[in-house]
């Protein structure tokens, strides 16, 4: 049975009259009467007795009447929730976000995106690599924040966004501090703190082995705020994406020798059709100048520094030291 017909047989129950029913659904008495006439068909018998102006319900259409309209009560009711959810999906959209993704670029963008279009609520979901790329190819979030996903299948679109190096966190009474940069031999020694996701954890272990010291692995932990308050309390140095340091308590420098950057980019899934709220996220991120507008400020002040320091350094060293801090060095990929 259609719900037009129930709809249309609990009308003529109220007013039991052809015409008058078929008028309030806005159809000709003929349509009328051949829907009532099909869900009779359906039922095995007849519902409504037409009897010129002594048009009355039978037992049997006495007996579905209730059950109909509770139908109709739960069709109803279906229709209306489902256009709750649809329009606050519509304007829900789930964020991927890289681990290692720090706030320090993301958030000023975050607030930027939040001004523009208040209507839209932003769900951030964290993950690697491979949980990230098994969401993104699911449905589960709509687009990404991370490294390079997935790279043996093509469905996957990677728009950069961003470069950033490798830095390394130490307390702000470190012996670091008096360095403008922290080669990788100058860990050996150190007490050092990582981060249980790091992704560049293996490679940092077999580099040190390379330079013939074993790091010294004093603490790990899931939650990046830990490892960092750790570090601020004396407990050791960590090494970690330059934007992932939250600056409390602590002080970064990069890490050179070697001297490890990467690409935060924008991954969305090639093909798939997109709600306006989603397309709005994603023409944001496209439209932000992320490598201007989020540009870390410490770095301007470590190069100033530099400059100070290597005044009266040879023009080449001079140069070389600049180039090593300068921002537009962090935007190069990985060779």
């Amino acid at each position: 049975m259609e719900l037009y017909q129930i709809q249309y047989f609990l009308v003529l129950c109220e007013t039991l009259n052809f015409a008058r029913a078929a008028e309030r659904c806005r159809v000709s008495s003929p349509s009328l009467t051949r829907a009532v006439q099909k869900l009779e068909r359906e039922l095995g018998g007849v519902l409504v007795r037409r009897e010129r102006r002594l048009t009355h319900l039978t037992e049997l259409g006495r007996l579905v009447r209730p059950m109909l309209e509770e139908v109709l009560t739960h069709a109803d009711s279906t229709k209306a929730a489902a256009h709750r959810f649809t329009t606050a999906e519509a304007k829900l959209v789930r964020l991927g976000v890289m681990r290692s993704v720090g706030p320090l670029r993301l958030a000023p963008f975050l607030a930027h995106m939040s001004a523009q279009h208040p209507e839209i609520e932003l769900v951030m979901v964290e993950g690697d690599a491979a949980k990230l790329e098994s969401l993104l190819l699911g449905g589960s979030v709509d687009v990404a924040l991370a490294t390079r996903l997935g790279l043996v299948n093509g469905r996957l679109r990677h728009q950069r966004l961003y470069g950033e190096r490798v830095v390394v966190v130490f307390p702000t009474d470190h012996r670091f501090k008096q360095q403008q940069a922290v080669r990788l031999v100058d860990l050996k020694g150190e007490r050092l703190l990582l981060r249980t996701h790091c992704e560049k954890r293996t490679l940092l272990l077999e580099s040190c082995r390379k330079l013939s010291f074993e790091p010294r692995i004093v603490y790990r932990s899931e939650r990046e705020d830990w490892v960092q308050m750790m570090v601020a309390a004396g407990c050791g140095v960590s090494v970690m994406p330059e934007n992932l340091h939250l600056r409390q308590g602590t002080l970064a420098r990069p890490l050179i020798e070697p001297a490890w950057e990467r690409d935060v980019s924008l991954v969305t899934v090639a093909g798939r059709p997109y709600p306006a709220s989603v397309r709005h996220l994603v023409r944001g991120i496209r439209a932000y100048r992320w490598d201007i507008e989020a540009l870390p400020p410490a770095w301007d002040e470590l190069v100033r520094k530099t400059h100070d320091i290597d005044s009266q350094a040879p023009a080449r060293d001079r140069r070389r030291s600049r180039d090593l801090l300068t921002p537009s060095r962090l935007n190069e990929p990985i060779a």
